[in-house]
């Protein structure tokens, strides 16, 4: 059961139950926390917002990127021609008819599959700086200095992430997979 209370307070508090897991995740590798218990408090944030406002609505408004690029004539002036668009829109208005637009948009999905591979490549790769650099798997290596927020970056904290966006792939895919319509 949907109610308009529970989805007007999902769509405040899934920005913040996100921005505590990346708090989190960042916090992990100095204290308690890091890449899995951050990425499960990232998964339920997306858990609520899909029990608030369905699963089409979640995947439109955090797994859908769309980008747009303006569409040039190679003769045309750029007002002139926008002018001659928006005047052939407003007359299409008038017959009901589709506008056409001046922008063309891509929409690039993302899914939860891929994120559980941009994890584990992540997580992998992490792992590599030390065998690289001639030294064993899973060694750790900082950055000299420190961010005033986060602390020091390092090798741990590049396999949190990996680890962070595992755990939330795998459970929005069973999630979607779960409540698909």
């Amino acid at each position: 059961m949907r109610t308009l209370i529970f989805a007007t307070a999902i769509r405040m508090l899934t920005p913040v139950f996100l921005a505590f897991s990346i708090y989190i995740l960042f916090r992990g590798h100095n204290h308690p926390g890091g890449g899995f218990i951050g990425g499960l408090i990232g998964s339920i944030a997306f858990v609520f917002h899909i029990l608030g406002l369905g699963t089409r609505q979640t995947a439109k408004s955090y797994f859908s990127i769309t980008f747009y690029k303006y569409d040039r004539k190679p003769h045309h002036g750029t007002i002139r021609h926008a002018l001659r668009l928006l005047r052939k829109n407003l007359d299409r208005r008038k017959q009901k008819e589709k506008p056409k637009s001046i922008w063309n948009y891509y929409l690039l999905r993302l899914r939860p599959t891929y994120l559980m591979a941009v994890g584990l490549l992540v997580a992998v790769a992490s792992g590599m700086v030390g065998l690289v650099l001639g030294k064993p798997f899973m060694t750790a290596y900082w950055v000299e200095g420190k961010i005033p927020v986060i602390g020091s970056l390092g090798t741990p904290l590049m396999f949190d992430a990996g680890v962070y966006l595992l755990v939330l792939g795998m459970v929005l895919k069973m999630v979607f997979t779960i409540s698909k319509d």
